[in-house]
């Protein structure tokens, strides 16, 4: 642990509101916390006088740390506690430490404060060493509380992404599907997904070495992700075979995305362990224009279609794009062949 009871490599900013309508208290309470955090480039301490102005800024800026008066205009401390504490049964809600401050030091406020939602209590007039030590606890918890957070986005990371290539599994991919197919169908807009897969990617395997196919995935991964942007998603829908959800994109948005992708790929080298690999692609896309005109649209009926696409151009001759459209089967591109390879 650190100075300030974080993680020395720590970057987050510790972030503190003092709630009080006592001029005097409020200068105790900044000098204890200044005293504590000589850095101040982690440090921001807000304030108010009112307890609905508190409970706003809490609500909207989780703050890791309160000093929250129990009696205040507008809204009272007990009152505030009980509605943060409800606030941080959502997922997106962090942990707020709060610390109550008060003048009533009998059993049963303590009690009463307490079971509102208070973590801890410093009775006035209060010292230095009091808001010391209690911004020590608070900084334990809001550093464990982090140390969760993380851990639970590592886990969530790990649940959405394939080990391999860094982008979507399939069942995130397909999920990411199903979701942009809902709202296409609800907002009748158009929707293009995408199947492809690496020609003779047994051949490499056999010729090469399994790293070496390993090594072409995780290439065409990262190529993928990047060239997307906020096109779309791509996920690895199984072995050597990728999904791309291009929400909104019509006929023509998806040409001109295979295009691009194409062009990507084509003008990349894969060199791997001096040797140059020959990489090309086959895809097969489809899409839906208006939904509620051609009636009731779901995923298997997107991706069958995407993969009778995807076999035109394999049966076509490898590193092409077929799109399935009303027309029937159209080729899109068509440069070179890798036949001598099979």
């Amino acid at each position: 642990m650190g100075l300030f009871g974080l993680n020395e490599d720590s970057s987050d900013v510790v972030k503190i509101l003092i709630a009080n309508d006592s001029r005097l208290e409020k200068r105790i309470l900044f000098d204890g916390i200044d005293r504590f955090f000589p850095d101040r480039s982690r440090l921001i301490v807000e304030n108010c006088s009112r307890g609905d102005k508190a409970l706003d800024y809490i609500l909207k800026e989780n703050p890791d740390m309160v000093f929250l008066d129990w009696v205040l205009p507008g809204i009272e401390g007990p009152e505030i506690c009980r509605s943060v504490r409800e606030k941080e049964g959502d997922d997106d809600f962090g942990y707020c430490y709060i610390v109550m401050t008060t003048s009533m030091d009998d059993r049963s406020s303590i009690a009463h404060g307490l079971s509102s939602g208070a973590d801890d209590f410093i009775t006035k007039p209060f010292h230095s060493e009091d808001i010391e030590a209690r911004i020590t606890v608070g900084l334990r918890l809001v550093e464990a509380y982090r140390k969760v957070l993380r851990q639970k986005e590592a886990i969530d990371r790990m649940s959405r992404t394939d080990e391999l290539t860094g982008i979507l599994n399939r069942r995130y991919v397909l999920s990411c599907l199903e979701k942009s197919l809902d709202r296409a169908q609800r907002e009748n807009r158009p929707l293009s997904i995408c199947l492809c897969d690496v020609d003779f990617f047994k051949h490499i395997n056999d010729t090469y070495g399994h790293q070496a196919g390993d090594f072409v995935l995780r290439k065409l991964g990262y190529f993928m992700e990047t060239f997307l942007e906020k096109r779309g998603v791509a996920g690895r829908y199984g072995g050597d075979e990728f999904l791309f959800v291009f929400p909104e994109a019509d006929e023509a948005e998806a040409k001109e995305i295979a295009c691009s992708l194409y062009e990507r790929i084509s003008s990349a080298k894969f060199v791997f362990n001096g040797k140059e690999l020959p990489i090309s692609l086959s895809c097969g896309f489809s899409f839906v224009q208006s939904p509620l005109e051609h009636g009731m649209w779901n995923s298997s009926n997107l991706i069958k279609m995407a993969d009778d696409a995807l076999y035109e151009a394999k049966r076509r001759g490898k590193n092409r794009i077929c799109l399935y459209s009303d027309e029937g089967m159209e080729e899109i591109s068509s440069e070179r062949s890798y036949q001598d390879l099979a």
